[in-house]
């Protein structure tokens, strides 16, 4: 029943589902919402997209656009300036998806300016700060993939990174990964002891997360608290576990441990 009431929702019009009851507008949004979700675990991107574009195509419902917003950064195989996006519905043995964007040879088929859609949609609703987190997520995806916002520089997207997230953790709305990405933006910029906090933050949420030790133990050692950093290199050595990765948290532990003679 719940399903034929989802079908006959999402095949009306934006218009003519908003005159429907709002209870069961929001229980038809939210079984569409759980089924992309599963879509996305599935590997099916794709179909997760193509049945978001059929609930909002308009980019108007906020929960829609962030879950749009979620899967066009994390899970697109190609894409022009975070502006077009190509998606895959994968099989186990397709390759990943960092090897189908470093190929670049999907058709980008389906238009989402993601700063442009979420900066309309955060003048319309200024207190949903799940927005903010979002467009935090945004260009902290900017600087990390090179692939859009050449005209702003990278110290401008780093800035506009702490902006968003600032606001998005004043209210609530942070993860470890939104407080690794804060801290790194300050670490960037060169602010050694703002990005004290945010690391601090990501470890207390994640204690196994390798990355947010190693980048702390590098701050702290340019700060002098040498301690301190050796024991974050150690942690980040001891979790990594790829070999690559294991070098660089021994190489910066040797710096640590050369600068504390």
């Amino acid at each position: 029943m719940m399903r034929l009431l989802l079908l006959l929702l999402l095949l009306l019009p934006v218009a003519a589902r908003a005159q429907t009851t709002p209870a069961t507008a929001a229980a038809a949004e939210a079984t569409a919402l759980r089924q992309v979700r599963q879509l996305v675990l599935e590997r099916r991107y794709e179909s997760a997209w193509q049945l978001l574009e059929l609930i909002d195509p308009a980019n108007a419902v906020p929960a829609v656009v962030l879950q749009k917003a979620d899967v066009a950064l994390n899970y697109y195989a190609h894409t022009e300036g975070l502006r077009h996006f190509a998606f895959r519905n994968l099989k186990l043995l397709d390759l990943s998806l960092d090897s189908l964007r470093q190929l670049g040879q999907d058709s980008v088929r389906y238009a989402f300016p993601v700063r442009k859609v979420l900066e309309r949609l955060q003048t319309r609703f200024p207190d949903n700060y799940k927005i903010s987190r979002a467009l935090g997520d945004y260009y902290y995806t900017v600087q990390q993939c090179d692939c859009a916002e050449q005209e702003l520089g990278e110290d401008e997207v780093f800035r506009r990174t702490i902006a968003q997230y600032q606001q998005a953790h004043a209210h609530g709305q942070g993860d470890y990964l939104s407080y690794f990405a804060l801290g790194y933006a300050y670490q960037r910029l060169g602010q050694f002891q703002e990005s004290l906090a945010p690391f601090e933050r990501a470890l207390q949420l994640r204690p196994g997360y390798a990355t947010a030790h190693l980048n702390l133990a590098f701050v702290l050692l340019e700060l002098k608290q040498f301690e301190k950093a050796r024991y974050h290199a150690r942690s980040a050595q001891a979790l990594f576990s790829d070999a690559h990765h294991q070098e660089d948290a021994g190489f910066l532990l040797s710096q640590i441990e050369e600068r504390m003679k």
